[in-house]
């Protein structure tokens, strides 16, 4: 997985469009904090399976941080986009930004923190090494 013979790899920018249902909603009508964060899944597994190279050539990845800044108010009946990039690299660890617009305006911004994981050891490993280019072709730290 850490193959740095390989040609580098320019890591993708997805976007989706997010179905919002009702249940989706708290007491006051907003959506829930919750809810964004499944939201943010949707956009990340999109991300895994645009990275262009075999599925199963792609290491595991574990959640170790998810913060949000709620911007502003969003409600069931809005149209949400979802993009997804990421922000930076490090050996062990890949940053998402994720931002969530409803009707065009942001409503929450989401930092996503993954560490690459080995499912037999149960350990950190590194992040394939030749994914440590962004899309202006600089090298991640």
């Amino acid at each position: 997985m850490t193959d740095i013979s390989k040609e580098p790899l320019t890591l993708p920018s997805v976007e989706n469009t997010i179905q919002v249902r009702f249940s989706d909603t708290d007491a006051m009508g907003h959506i829930s904090s919750g809810s964004y964060a499944a939201f943010a899944e949707v956009g990340r597994a999109a991300f895994f399976t645009k990275v262009p190279e075999p599925q199963s050539e792609i290491p595991w990845f574990v959640l170790v941080h998810l913060g949000m800044d709620f911007v502003s108010e969003a409600r069931f009946g809005q149209t949400f986009t979802l993009s997804t990039r990421v922000a930076k690299m490090s050996e062990r660890t890949i940053t998402f930004e994720q931002i969530v617009h409803a009707d065009d305006k942001v409503a929450c911004k989401l930092e996503v923190v993954l560490v690459a994981f080995d499912a037999k050891t149960r350990k950190a490993i590194p992040v394939p090494a030749h994914w440590r280019i962004d899309e202006m072709g600089s090298k991640f730290v």
